[in-house]
């Protein structure tokens, strides 16, 4: 049985501790998982590795955001940062078997952000959020390096009348390095998009696209005129 209140104490200390020493981290994990020693290890030889990992993504952050001051405010208030660093704890938790556990870690950012990232996705560094409210990032997705995401854009599966039967089959878009996806976009199933691809906001996309390459829906029509 899982102890939910636990679990997210255990977050918030680990959260707390980002900047702490490693052993602190160790001890943490450890009382978690009935002393286990090596586990305890295991995890603080990953959560090092995180705080350099997450150091990069806040300063891409700082790059890519002008309304942002300091790397204190981004750490503080930015959703997207939140979101990004529970994701990366739930991601080795669930390496380590925790799945339960990963998922718990990953739903309280969602319910804090509401960004939904899988700890299954594959995310590389640098990796940049911005507003964030209603992102969603699947199980099986990739991302790639030097991404950014606005709101409301979706790295989805198909829904497909197979459902459960399609579990640890690739379901989710592979993204490559320095691609742009803005609000409300939708990339679902298992396509690839290249590197350095910029996709417009609303766009809905189920093929593969190359790289070096912009995708757009055509310009609406606009009816403006006189009210009655």
């Amino acid at each position: 049985m899982v102890n939910y209140k636990k679990v997210k104490t255990f977050v918030k200390q680990c959260l707390a501790s980002y900047s702490s020493r490693e052993e602190k981290i160790a001890l943490i994990f450890e009382e978690y998982i009935d002393s286990d020693v090596e586990k305890g290890k295991e995890f603080a030889k990953k959560f090092a590795e995180i705080k350099g990992q997450l150091e990069r993504d806040c300063d891409f952050f700082l790059e890519c955001d002008p309304a942002a001051d300091s790397k204190e405010e981004i750490k503080s208030t930015y959703p997207g940062f939140l979101a990004i660093t529970n994701y990366r704890i739930a991601h080795i938790v669930r390496e380590m078997g925790y799945l339960v556990e990963s998922r718990i870690i990953s739903e309280i950012a969602h319910s804090k952000t509401g960004i939904d990232i899988h700890p299954g996705a594959k995310i590389g560094v640098p990796f940049f959020i911005d507003h964030g409210t209603g992102i969603v990032i699947g199980e099986t997705a990739i991302v790639g390096k030097r991404v950014r995401l606005y709101q409301g854009v979706t790295l989805g599966a198909l829904s497909l009348a197979k459902g459960a039967k399609l579990k640890g089959t690739k379901r989710h878009p592979t993204i490559g390095d320095d691609v742009i996806i803005y609000s409300n976009a939708s990339v679902l199933g298992d396509v690839t998009v290249g590197d350095d691809v910029t996709i417009g906001s609303s766009v809905f996309l189920m093929k593969d696209v190359p790289s070096h390459t912009k995708v757009t829906i055509g310009e609406p029509i606009l009816v403006v005129k006189q009210k009655d």
